[in-house]
């Protein structure tokens, strides 16, 4: 859904980069992206149109949502058709490739399993009977998606391994890092400007900043960290912690460091430009990253000292005591001690921050990636 995405000029250069395609058009489920324009003009914003509200999985919805995408993709003589999902969009993509003879290219973004886990785990473990159903349905969802894409593109080896347990054809499966914006690798940071965003918090920039960038949601975890916040100020009592993103837990996060007695160092400051997440990122002692997508690369990219679970991808960039630090996934001791440590350690913080970023540009480089990407159209339009 592009009205939620933190910024949407990544919209306008993963879409399309590098203006590959004379045309894209991107369909979307969701009525709020009516009231997107993108600065990138070859893209094209298409809003589906439904008859039941919810679910959008309603059989109505469903056959309504593929009449419009077979008209839109017939219509503008669509050459490949990309899946950014392998939920209802992917679904979508995947019949009408089928239909139309288009060929299909599906991103498999995360491992929805690990995440129903997750889910099931933060509400207590037990599932009701169509909660199970749901799970079987969205399983085979995903199965169809995979084995009728003409290529699968990962970000990381451990979601090839995850396509490969849907029983995807290996050898159409393509491992491409997220491309982080090249900015991260060149911008100046505008300090001023960060100054003037917490004069009116009692946030300290001289004190130590641990800093989370990210959804306030069960799948990223961020629960755990709330809970590690008192072990660390048992410790380093002039700690500050700062929250930067909105999310469904943002209202028991709260309510949580209050009752711990932690509230008065921890600032939830909701979701902010990239700006000022830059400015973050450039000044944190620690970022500590429960489940992550791009925020382990944007933290390399201004050398942050990183903390993080060992969960889903981590270890493919984090090696421990290297590039960061890993700890048991979801172990709030660890990751207390671990932040911790960071703050204690100035050589091992120093050191972990300057290879992570010597990772990021040696084997992460836009220009590389783009590339790689590339190739696979080009070989689809052979």
């Amino acid at each position: 859904m592009l009205m939620k995405k933190g910024n949407l000029s990544y919209a306008n250069e993963i879409y399309n980069p590098k203006n590959f395609f004379a045309e894209v058009h991107h369909i979307s489920l969701y009525p709020e992206d009516s009231r997107i324009t993108l600065e990138n003009k070859t893209i094209k914003v298409h809003v589906l149109k439904r008859v039941v509200r919810k679910p959008l999985w309603h059989p109505v919805n469903v056959l309504l949502f593929l009449l419009q995408f077979i008209s839109i993709a017939r219509a503008n003589r669509v050459s490949i058709i990309r899946g950014r999902s392998t939920g209802l969009s992917g679904f979508l993509a995947a019949v009408t490739g089928k239909i139309l003879r288009i060929p299909f290219v599906v991103s498999l973004g995360q491992d929805t399993k690990l995440i129903r886990e997750l889910k099931a785990n933060f509400r207590g473990g037990n599932l009701t009977g169509s909660e199970i159903l749901k799970e079987i349905f969205i399983e085979l969802v995903e199965c169809f998606v995979v084995r009728n894409a003409d290529f699968i593109i990962t970000p990381s080896e451990h979601l090839k391994d995850y396509a490969i347990s849907l029983k995807a054809d290996i050898d159409r499966i393509r491992v491409v890092p997220w491309v982080l914006k090249r900015d991260f690798f060149t911008d100046k940071i505008n300090k001023k400007e960060l100054r003037a965003f917490v004069t009116k918090s009692s946030l300290d920039l001289k004190k130590p900043i641990v800093l989370f960038v990210g959804r306030l949601d069960v799948e990223k975890q961020v629960d755990v960290l709330v809970e590690a916040v008192p072990l660390i100020l048992q410790e380093k009592p002039d700690a500050q912690f700062v929250f930067l993103g909105d999310g469904p837990l943002k209202e028991k996060l709260k309510e949580r460091t209050t009752s711990l007695d932690a509230a008065r160092s921890v600032y939830f400051f909701g979701f902010q430009p990239t700006n000022v997440v830059k400015a973050f990122l450039s000044m944190a002692s620690v970022v500590w990253i429960p489940m992550s997508g791009y925020v382990v690369f944007e933290a390399a990219a201004f050398s942050a000292p990183i903390v993080a679970f060992n969960v889903e991808w981590h270890s493919e960039f984090i090696i421990h005591e290297v590039t960061g630090l890993l700890v048991e996934n979801r172990d709030v001791r660890k990751m207390a001690d671990a932040v911790i440590r960071m703050l204690n350690d100035q050589s091992l913080a120093r050191n972990c921050g300057t290879e992570a970023r010597r990772k990021l540009i040696k084997e992460y480089d836009p220009e590389v990636l783009r590339n790689k990407e590339f190739e696979i159209y080009r070989s689809i339009l052979r």
